[in-house]
């Protein structure tokens, strides 16, 4: 059976360069969450990337907007995009935009969308064309089904629960195992540590606790609750991401 892996946080930038150099068709990305609400995301952190590196953003954060246009999906009828990512990357070689192009994206903005699509997901439907031979295989590895922000994507919805977790993980785990696809969990970096996020406390049930204190979203929960990692453990196991490898040695 295809266990899903959850690797440690990565920015947009780090998800797209990493995408592109382990693709293998037919790779596919579901963000979730709205396609404008990620290019914002990616743009802001390629933009911070390029000042350091030179002194003109304007153009290349205007073909990065271009580059990653899509539109939300709305399954069962899900619209997927190609990505050409070559100027958000700033440097990317040449086998990289035309792997690019072999990549299906995928965006859903609720939990409904993203539990609808992994329920009828399948490889045949997609509109994204078919590589060269040459782009098809690398080292014998699978494809992969990528999931960017499947934690925050519940977090403050009435899914932000041990329940509602799991529900929407179960999905995605017979999705990988009636594929053999790699299947992949990465969540948006923010300020917390990989660790930080595996120890954050949800209910264990759908409404079942609510938070105290004057700021609803940073108090403590009431009732019964279990750390994240607690949760994913069941149905996913914890890696480092060469990202985050790198970084710790810095």
């Amino acid at each position: 059976m295809t266990i899903p892996i959850f690797l440690s946080p990565a920015l947009p930038s780090e998800l797209l360069s990493y995408i592109l150099d382990q693709h293998v068709y037919p790779t596919t990305l579901i963000i979730c969450s709205s396609q404008a609400e990620f290019l914002t995301s990616a743009v802001e952190d390629i933009q911070s990337q390029a000042r350091k590196t030179t002194p003109n953003t304007d153009q290349q954060e205007e073909s990065l907007e271009e580059s990653l246009e899509g539109e939300t999906s709305h399954p069962p009828d899900p619209v997927e995009e190609d990505v050409d990512i070559n100027h958000a990357l700033l440097s990317s070689p040449l086998y990289q935009v035309a792997t690019s192009r072999h990549i299906r994206v995928i965006y859903t903005p609720t939990v409904t969308h993203l539990r609808a699509y992994l329920s009828v997901f399948s490889p045949d439907e997609s509109r994204v064309p078919t590589p060269p031979k040459s782009l098809s295989t690398r080292d014998h590895s699978k494809p992969n089904i990528i999931l960017y922000g499947f934690l925050r994507l519940h977090r403050d919805t009435s899914e932000w629960s041990a329940q509602g977790l799991s529900n929407t993980a179960s999905t995605l785990v017979d999705l990988a195992h009636r594929l053999s696809w790699k299947t992949l969990l990465i969540e948006p970096r923010t300020g917390a540590t990989f660790e930080e996020l595996l120890r954050e406390a949800v209910p264990i049930l759908n409404g079942g606790a609510r938070r105290l204190g004057p700021d609803p979203e940073e108090g403590a929960w009431t009732g019964r609750t279990v750390e994240v990692g607690r949760i994913l453990g069941r149905w996913s196991r914890f890696q480092r991401a060469q990202w985050d490898v790198s970084d710790s040695h810095d």
